[in-house]
């Protein structure tokens, strides 16, 4: 096949780059700017978001991945919640127009999206069916973002809006900040620690994602989290274990929000959400349980 991939130079778009490559498909990645950025076998880079039409480049296409997105593990001051919005809005509705306009319409877009869709609750548990319990910005953004990728069912493509969880990976994302208190023998509870933490292990996005591509019976929207989340403290805990380091400093919540602002929400708030649509789908996680993803990813680092 031949995959285009909008933000396929992200912690997730590199690993399914390059995962689809050794599969033998050729990827297409869209970038703002492809200086110093080499073609490969199987692998071509096409300007976008610019002046340019990279329908042009494109050729046949039988699927698009929409990755785009600026980072939310920024500082959320006015103008980067104005960034994380527009990037997203911005490259959706790219990948639309790219869609109506290429020789032959793709099989399948796959958009991604976010768990915070659903809002915040430390006390509901949420499947794909479930309603947003409430809104804040990311709750907002998500839904936005799903809204735009809209049209491409109206084009009669399937459509798979992937809402992503927390996702690990050891030098990228979220779990790096929060193994530096660990590793300086500081860490401890974050807020109350009965926060819910759904995470998902990068390799589990990267597989579901190509899992998706794969299944013509797949569309609508899909969770992609690991099916046993956890509570922050709980998290906390097999953190200090695999680390080996102290788990005894808390860090109230009042201190977390002055540190980090707004974006404070995604680590003193949360939601359990469970990816029921995902496993009914046929979708097996190499990474069910928090000690063994943890592992994977930090035993030997």
């Amino acid at each position: 096949m031949h995959i285009v991939i909008s933000g396929g130079t992200g912690l997730v778009g590199k690993a399914l780059s390059k995962k689809l490559r050794t599969l033998g498909h050729s990827v297409s990645i869209l970038t703002r700017n492809r200086e110093n950025k080499q073609n490969e076998s199987n692998l071509q880079y096409v300007e976008w978001l610019s002046d340019t039409k990279p329908e042009q480049e494109l050729g046949n296409v039988d699927a698009i991945i929409n990755l785009a997105g600026a980072s939310i593990s920024k500082r959320w001051t006015k103008a980067h919640k104005k960034r994380m919005l527009n990037s997203r809005i911005k490259a959706t509705q790219e990948c639309i127009r790219i869609m109506q306009n290429l020789p032959e319409r793709p099989n399948v877009f796959i958009s991604a999206s976010a768990m915070g869709y659903y809002g915040i609750s430390r006390t509901d548990t949420f499947t794909e069916e479930s309603a947003p319990a409430n809104s804040n910005f990311l709750q907002e953004v998500s839904e936005r973002w799903e809204k735009e990728a809209k049209p491409a069912e109206d084009m009669g493509i399937r459509t798979v809006y992937a809402r992503f969880g927390l996702i690990l990976d050891s030098k990228e994302g979220a779990l790096p900040k929060m193994m530096l208190p660990y590793k300086l023998g500081a860490g401890g509870p974050i807020g109350s620690g009965e926060q819910w933490y759904s995470w998902v292990h990068r390799e589990d996005v990267v597989h579901f994602l190509i899992h998706a591509l794969e299944h013509s019976g797949m569309e609508g929207a899909y969770n992609v989290t690991a099916p046993n989340p956890e509570r922050m403290r709980d998290f906390g805990k097999e953190l200090s274990r695999v680390l080996r380091r102290p788990h005894w400093l808390p860090a109230p919540a009042f201190a977390v929000r002055m540190a980090l602002g707004e974006m404070s929400v995604l680590i003193l708030e949360g939601q359990k959400v469970i990816p029921e649509k995902t496993k009914q789908s046929g979708y097996q996680f190499y990474y069910e349980n928090l000690d063994h993803a943890l592992g994977s990813l930090l035993r030997k680092k």
